[in-house]
C-alpha cells in the first residue's frame, strides 16, 4: 500500500494542461449527476472527439480518455489510482510476493551514476562477486550515462534464464570489471535484521508485508528463542505497509487465543469483515516493544494498534503515519488495473486511526510534529484497551511511550554530510580488506573522514564536526562502513544501543519483571502521575 499516489512523468505546456484538466473536470461533473448514463458517455466521448481533432496542440485520444480517468480518481483519496498494465505485473511482484526475476541488485542514482547500494543473498549478482559501491557503467555494452534507476531497472529484468552484462568501476580497481550475470527470481527479503541484543532480548525489523513477511518472521523469533530469548523488541519503524492478510498472520504470532485482530468496515457486504487470532503464538509470554515512527503505516497500524488495544506490546517511538483505508485491485477489461478505497480498518477497540490531514501529512512527518492540538481534541475520540487504558483514534497510532531520535540525525548540516558516508566507506573498505567483525570506527576515521570531506569541496564546519564527533564516529560511520563490508544486518547490530528509540524501548522492557501487563499497568499510573 503505497504513501505516495503515482504521479503520470510527462509534462506538457500549459495550454496542454489547462486542456487535460477540463476533460477530467467535465468527466467528474458527470459522473457526479443521476442523468442517464449513455448520454453522460456520450458528452465525453463529443468532449475528447472534439480535444482530438481541434485542439491547438495534438493530443492522441488515449491519453485524453486517462487524463480524464485521473481527473476522477485524484479527488478520492492519496490510494485509489490507476496501475497500467505493463506496472501492474512488477507491482504485484514486489509488494505482493516480494519477489522478481532479475538480478538481484538494489542501485541508487547519485552524481549522474548509478551506484549499487545493496546485493540480495543467493542471487546472481551475489554469487559472481557485485559489491556494494560499484558504479553500474554499461549495460549489454551500451553506456548508462544520464539514465535513470528506472531505465537501468528494466534493462536488468527478464525472463528467467536470460543473460545481461554489465561492466562496472570499482574503487581501487585500475580497469572497469564485466560480469555476466543470469535473471533469475530472487526474493527480496521482508525481515531485513535480526539479532540477539543480549542474553534475553532479542530484535527483529520488518520492512514491508508481503505473503512471505509472516513465514520469515515466524522463522527468525524461533531462531531467537532457541537462543535464549524471553523478550523481544518489534522494529515496524518506516514500514509503510502493504498486504492486510500479511498483518493479520503476523498479529497470530503474538495474540492467544481467539482475539480480535482488525474489522473492516465498506459500504457493501463483501467489503466488510472481521478477522481474529486463532493460533498459539512462539513468544507467548515474552516481554514485546514495538518501535513506530511518522512513517510507520497501513498494515504496520493494523498489527501495532492490536497489539495495543490487547495490552500485548508497549508501543515506543513516535505517532504513526494514520492510514486507516483498505485498497483492493480490480482488473479492467483494458489491461489496467484499479487499485480503490473499499473500506476502513477499525482497531479492537473500535478505533479508526485514518488521519484526515491528506494535504499536510507529509509536511508534518518532515518536520516531525504533528496535527495541531485544536484539530487534535476535535479529531480524536478516546477509546479503551483491555485493560482499561485510554487511547485515541483519528491520528495514527499514538505510542505508550514517546521517544525522540537523536538531535544530530535531524540537523541539516549532519544530513548533507551523511550522503558522503557511502562513498567515503567504498573507499575505505577498498583501502582496508582486512577488517573483521566486531567493527568500530575510531579517531582516526573520522580524521580521515574529515579529510574526504574537505577534498569533496564540503564545508566543514568545525564547532559542528566537534559536537557532533561521537554520533558521526560511533553510528555514521560504524553502520556504513560495516553496511558495505557486511550487510545492513551486520552494521545495525554494531550501532543498536546508540539508536535512542532502541535504547528507550530496552529501559521500559527492564521494568518488566512481573510480565507484560504489570509493565502496562506501571506505565499507567507513571502517566497520571505526570499529568498531576
Amino acid at each position: 500500500m503505497n504513501l505516495k499516489k503515482a504521479r503520470n512523468p510527462y509534462v506538457y505546456a500549459s495550454a496542454t494542461v489547462l486542456g487535460l484538466l477540463l476533460v477530467g473536470w467535465l468527466f467528474g461533473q458527470l459522473m457526479a449527476t443521476s442523468d442517464n448514463t449513455y448520454k453522460r458517455l456520450l458528452l465525453l466521448q463529443d468532449v475528447v472527439n472534439q480535444v482530438s481533432l481541434r485542439y491547438v496542440d495534438n493530443i492522441p485520444s488515449d491519453n485524453l480518455y486517462h487524463r480524464a480517468v485521473e481527473g476522477l480518481l485524484d479527488g478520492l483519496d492519496p490510494y485509489t489510482e490507476l496501475i497500467p498494465a505493463k506496472d501492474f505485473e512488477r507491482f504485484k511482484e514486489i509488494q505482493v510476493l516480494s519477489e522478481y526475476v532479475g538480478t538481484g541488485i538494489s542501485i541508487s542514482r547519485n552524481n549522474e551514476q548509478i551506484v549499487v547500494m545493496n546485493v540480495y543473498p543467493r542471487s546472481s549478482a551475489y554469487r559472481n562477486g557485485i559489491q556494494p559501491g560499484d558504479r553500474i557503467i554499461r549495460i549489454n555494452g551500451e553506456s548508462t550515462h544520464n539514465w535513470t534507476t528506472e531505465q537501468v531497472s528494466l534493462r536488468m529484468l527478464g525472463e528467467k534464464g536470460t543473460r545481461v552484462d554489465l561492466t562496472v568501476s570499482r574503487h581501487g580497481a585500475e580497469e572497469p570489471l564485466k560480469f555476466t550475470l543470469t535473471r533469475n527470481p530472487v526474493v527480496v527479503p521482508t525481515v531485513t535484521r535480526h539479532f540477539m541484543l543480549d542474553g534475553t532480548t532479542g530484535y527483529i525489523r520488518l520492512a514491508s508485508f508481503t505473503e512471505r513477511s509472516a513465514g520469515e518472521l515466524r522463522q527468525y523469533l524461533e531462531q531467537l528463542l532457541d537462543q535464549g530469548m524471553k523478550s523481544l523488541v518489534l522494529d515496524l519503524r518506516d514500514n509503510s505497509g502493504g498486504l492486510t492478510d500479511a498483518a493479520i498472520r503476523i498479529c497470530e504470532l503474538f495474540l492467544e487465543g481467539r482475539q480480535l485482530i482488525v474489522a473492516i468496515k465498506g459500504r457493501r457486504a463483501e467489503d466488510s469483515s472481521s478477522y481474529f487470532s486463532d493460533g498459539k503464538p512462539p513468544l507467548r509470554d515474552g516481554l514485546l516493544a514495538v518501535l513506530i515512527n511518522e512513517y510507520t503505516a497501513s498494515s504496520s497500524e493494523i498489527v501495532a494498534g492490536a497489539l495495543q488495544d490487547h495490552d500485548r506490546a508497549v508501543i515506543v517511538g513516535r505517532n504513526s503515519y494514520g492510514k486507516g483505508l483498505v485498497q483492493t485491485t480490480y482488473p479492467l477489461r483494458s489491461g489496467d488495473v484499479l487499485k480503490i478505497t473499499t473500506a476502513r480498518y477499525y482497531t479492537p477497540s473500535g478505533r479508526n486511526i485514518q488521519r484526515e490531514f491528506f494535504s499536510r501529512v507529509r509536511t508534518m512527518a518532515l518536520r516531525g510534529d504533528s496535527a495541531d492540538e485544536g484539530d487534535k481534541e476535535k479529531k480524536q475520540v478516546i477509546f479503551e484497551t483491555d485493560m482499561g487504558r485510554e487511547v485515541r483514534g483519528g491520528g495514527g497510532i499514538a505510542p505508550d511511550v514517546e521517544a525522540k531520535v537523536d538531535s544530530a540525525a535531524t540537523d541539516p548540516y549532519i544530513v548533507r554530510l551523511n550522503s558522503h558516508t557511502f562513498d567515503f566507506a567504498v573507499a575505505y573498505k577498498s583501502m582496508n580488506p582486512e577488517i573483521i567483525l566486531p567493527f568500530k570506527a575510531d579517531r582516526r576515521v573520522f580524521d580521515a573522514f574529515v579529510s574526504y570531506l574537505d577534498g569533496k569541496e564540503f564545508r566543514l564546519d568545525s564547532k559542528k564536526l566537534e559536537g557532533y564527533r561521537d554520533y558521526i564516529t560511533d553510528y555514521l560511520l560504524t553502520y556504513r562502513i560495516a553496511e558495505v563490508a557486511w550487510d545492513d544486518n551486520a552494521a545495525y547490530q554494531l550501532v543498536a544501543l546508540h539508536d535512542p528509540q532502541l535504547k528507550r524501548a530496552l529501559e521500559v522492557l527492564a521494568l518488566g519483571d512481573s510480565g507484560q501487563k504489570q509493565l502496562l499497568q506501571k506505565l499507567s499510573e507513571s502517566k497520571e502521575e505526570d499529568s498531576r
